[in-house]
């Protein structure tokens, strides 16, 4: 029988600390089913559990990982239909595995023809996405969306969203790696962090009057920038990198009508009464993208420990996708 692996993080506080382990197979428990897993998509929120800073506090020995995709291999469900179908697991944390034991409510069953990589890449992004711009901040054709931290994960998605949208996207990134990469994902205009043009805030509100702002990056801290928003302006907070947490003044947001939104798009997924809606709006977003596309970067099960390196030093670009040796591009 083959053997299967997973990541087992024995302390809190360092990515080193993930371990490769093999997994011990274990039976299935009522209404659980058993996935051979094809991808895994990579997450800053893995980080935030490793290092034991997330808001879901998990206890060491644990396995990372949020989301990933595969093959049901086995049911406990009373339903032999489950068998073989591919599926989407989202849930906090198990992911980092060749093989896991999910609940019904912690999959997703998609169509066949959706390659494993690209969905375990691209779910947790586009809900994000989807929920900051279409749901919560209601994004009009020709509004001025401004992304801080836009050359990951959820910026990528963001962008091609907006476009699809016919917004006008203004992207804030830190090197020129970052700036020619979100340009051909389809940004109108990129600004690095450290620019002039950034600083000059009487400048930039002229030549730009910004509707929406949504902060991936928590770059509040370090500049200005609802300073940029527009009257009765949008401000969309989806994280904060480095605990660089802000405080925003009561008075500013009263003298411009601002609105701010906290997003956390798992729990307003769950709340809201137009989830199957919602979600098969993501999985056609996601059926009409491809792995060809600019964002999607493969890489090996057993580099998952330094792939996470460079999510957190901010080097990477896009999305990562952990592929298992039971991938294969477009596998049924």
């Amino acid at each position: 029988m083959q053997k299967n692996y997973y990541y087992n993080c024995n302390k809190l506080g360092n990515i080193k600390n993930l371990k490769i382990e093999e997994i011990k197979k274990n039976s299935l428990e009522k209404n659980f089913v058993r996935i051979q897993v094809h991808a895994i998509g990579l997450n800053y929120v893995d980080i935030l559990m490793i290092k034991g800073t997330y808001q879901h506090y998990k206890t060491a020995p644990f396995t990372p990982g949020i989301e990933a995709s595969g093959i049901i291999i086995e049911e406990n469900c009373n339903n032999k239909k489950l068998l073989n179908k591919k599926v989407i697991v989202n849930k906090k944390g198990g992911c980092f595995s060749e093989e896991i034991l999910a609940k019904l409510n912690d999959i997703i069953i998609i169509p066949r023809k959706i390659d494993c990589a690209l969905a375990a890449g691209s779910f947790i992004n586009y809900l994000t996405s989807y929920v900051s711009l279409i749901e919560i901040a209601k994004l009009k054709k020709k509004q001025n969306l401004l992304i801080t931290g836009a050359s990951g994960g959820v910026g990528t998605a963001s962008i091609k969203l907006a476009k699809k949208n016919n917004a006008n996207v203004i992207s804030i990134v830190s090197n020129e790696k970052k700036k020619k990469y979100v340009k051909k994902i389809g940004s109108d205009k990129v600004i690095l962090i450290d620019s002039k043009e950034l600083d000059n805030i009487s400048l930039y509100k002229k030549k730009y009057s910004i509707d929406l702002i949504l902060d991936i990056s928590g770059l509040i801290k370090r500049k200005k920038i609802l300073s940029f928003l527009k009257w009765k302006g949008k401000y969309l907070i989806v994280g904060f990198m480095d605990n660089n947490i802000y405080h925003i003044a009561c008075n500013y947001i009263l003298i411009k009508g601002l609105s701010i939104f906290g997003i956390r798009a798992g729990e307003y997924l769950k709340r809201s009464e137009k989830k199957n809606s919602i979600i098969k709006k993501i999985i056609r977003i996601i059926q009409e993208d491809s792995l060809k596309a600019k964002g999607y970067n493969l890489v090996e099960f057993n580099k998952i420990v330094e792939s996470l390196k460079n999510l957190e030093n901010r080097t990477s670009l896009g999305k990562n996708i952990a592929v298992t040796k039971h991938y294969k591009k477009n596998s049924l």
